[in-house]
């Protein structure tokens, strides 16, 4: 009968030590799939919480946001996204084309696509892009479009052998973003 009560309770602890390590796994899973927005510059954009905001390069930026694990002691993010406003001079697909052609000349540039894109209702161009600056390759994925006379361009940056595994969340991004 001891034997019996013996295996019961041996039983019952080790469900309860798998129900509380399944709650707190949980608990930890809905704590890194937590869903943050932020809103600068007419843009409102949702991002998950294991990136947050942090200093851009660009004089055009309004808002940075890189992945936590990445942002350097500068603030700046090596796994980035950056949202940017420039004044349009002329027409806007030869402003931005523009942009491109010059990198042409630059070997440290290399153009991988370009095409027509869309976000939400806007029609936008999009750059796919490496450029190798000090020694670190990274890629780019540029996607422009214009509003009231600006050119807003959101940038997704990071080093060649991350790029694709945090792409996602700039896919995200740019299938929720508002425009106001």
């Amino acid at each position: 009968m001891k034997s019996k009560i013996l295996k019961g309770s041996i039983i019952a602890f080790i469900l309860i030590i798998f129900l509380v390590s399944s709650v707190s796994a949980e608990n930890k899973a809905n704590e890194e799939t937590k869903v943050l927005t932020l809103s600068k510059g007419g843009l409102v954009i949702k991002y998950p919480s294991d990136w947050g905001y942090s200093q851009a390069k660009s004089n055009y930026s309004i808002m940075s946001i890189s992945k936590l694990d990445s942002i350097d002691s500068a603030g700046v993010g090596q796994v980035n996204i950056n949202f940017e406003k420039k004044p349009i001079e002329g027409d806007f697909y030869t402003f931005v084309n523009s942009t491109y052609k010059s990198m042409q000349y630059d070997s440290s540039f290399k153009l991988i696509s370009s095409g027509d894109s869309v976000i939400g209702d806007r029609q936008a161009v999009e750059y796919i892009y490496t450029s190798n600056q000090n020694g670190i390759e990274r890629e780019h994925k540029a996607v422009w479009f214009e509003k009231g006379g600006q050119a807003y361009v959101l940038l997704y940056s990071a080093p060649i052998n991350q790029f694709e595994q945090n792409l996602y969340v700039f896919d995200y991004i740019l299938s929720d973003i508002q425009i106001t």
